[in-house]
């Protein structure tokens, strides 16, 4: 056997025990869950979620939002039920952060019904991972909005998540303590 021969087969031999790249698919589920999924060569596969930043908490902020951020992530579903102002004006009612059901029917229309009768204030936060923990969030898509309040580990409406909403952010409301 000559040594070119020899050189090859150790070679080829050399590359095939090599270990493979690993590739990754990125699933994509609704209102912004993301999952990463790498894959072996061999098929098995390992998941990686990466994890959302954590609410930071104001002293500013009235407790009665604290509360309704509590109920609104208590009552959440895992998934979407298309009626996410109406299960944030229930939380909101029910922990006192406003004394009457708001009267309008789109979402995007919270941010100027809470700040016109309920007492909130607009909050100079255009991301809305840096919103505090008992903050309502204002979004404009789709045909009526979103609307969200920000919770110690994520988001919560009619469902909750670790991932804010990909829509356009209108803008962040609280009510500060007096």
């Amino acid at each position: 056997m000559s040594p070119y021969k020899v050189f090859f087969f150790a070679a080829a031999v050399a590359l095939a025990a090599l270990p493979k790249p690993v590739s990754a698919q990125v699933y994509f589920g609704g209102f912004g869950s993301s999952s990463i999924v790498y894959y072996q060569s061999g098929g098995s596969g390992f998941e990686f979620t990466p994890q959302a930043p954590r609410a930071g908490h104001d002293s500013r902020i009235d407790p009665r939002c604290l509360k309704a951020a509590r109920i609104a992530d208590a009552r959440s579903f895992p998934h979407s039920r298309l009626l996410c102002w109406q299960y944030v004006k229930h939380a909101l009612l029910d922990a006192g952060a406003v004394a009457r059901y708001p009267s309008t029917n789109y979402a995007f229309q919270a941010g100027l019904e809470l700040t016109s009768r309920y007492g909130f204030i607009r909050l100079p936060i255009y991301n809305p991972y840096r919103a505090p923990v008992g903050a309502v969030l204002v979004y404009r898509g789709g045909s009526a909005g979103h609307v969200e309040i920000r919770t110690e580990n994520g988001f919560a409406s009619d469902y909750h998540s670790h991932w804010a909403c990909r829509y356009r952010l209108i803008g962040v409301y609280a009510k500060l303590s007096a």
